[in-house]
């Protein structure tokens, strides 16, 4: 939590439950302003607001797809794919991609834009969590990034922080990938334009989005 506070550290100072400490840390819609304000101010922070067009943005609005793409055609047959995997029911996140296999899964997260690296780590983390709480199969989180020089350069501060939270090498995911193997663990993956990835086979029409 934010301030070193416990849930329920935070919600006894809050005046409010755990159980609101928790939505308003998943991201829920269903916590009023009050409570927002109350769990902000009991953080040291005051809280503020942006506002953005009301639809998500998708895969394929963001320019995101083609990292996807070129990870799908890439990975092994054995690696069943689906895009925009709701985190859970009435939540209005979504995984980018999810790779299942018979004994793991794989929540891939695309980000073209590292632009607060921290808090993108923390958004992944926190669906990855509710993803995990609704599968029997390990769920891996992986960061997809384009493997460019001006990536690796935005990335090279944060060297300490992806080897603890990251720790599975971009060569190994690939690996995993390609060969139908397990992960294992968190990583991050660097993804190459689409023309110098091998197809391995096609995005199936089920992974397509609408």
């Amino acid at each position: 939590m934010t301030a070193g506070l416990s849930q329920a550290r935070l919600a006894s100072l809050a005046g409010t439950s755990q159980t609101e400490v928790s939505k308003a840390e998943r991201g829920l819609l269903d916590i009023s302003l009050d409570a927002r304000c109350r769990l902000a101010a009991a953080c040291g922070h005051e809280l503020g607001w942006r506002l953005y067009p009301m639809a998500t943005v998708r895969l394929r609005d963001s320019g995101q797809l083609a990292l996807v793409q070129s990870i799908v055609a890439a990975a092994h047959p054995s690696w069943h794919p689906r895009l925009e995997v709701p985190v859970a029911p009435g939540d209005p996140r979504a995984a980018d991609l999810v790779l299942s296999s018979l004994t793991e899964i794989i929540h891939i997260e695309v980000e073209r834009a590292l632009v607060d690296l921290q808090a993108q780590l923390r958004s992944a983390q926190l669906k990855r969590e509710l993803l995990d709480q609704a599968s029997s199969r390990p769920v891996r989180l992986v960061i997809a990034v384009p493997d460019t020089h001006s990536t690796r350069a935005k990335l090279a501060p944060f060297g300490q922080l992806l080897a603890q939270t990251l720790p599975t090498s971009s060569r190994r995911i690939w690996q995993a990938l390609r060969n139908g193997e397990p992960v294992g663990g968190d990583g991050i993956l660097f993804v190459r334009p689409a023309r110098t990835i091998q197809p391995r086979n096609r995005l199936p029409r089920s992974a397509r989005t609408p």
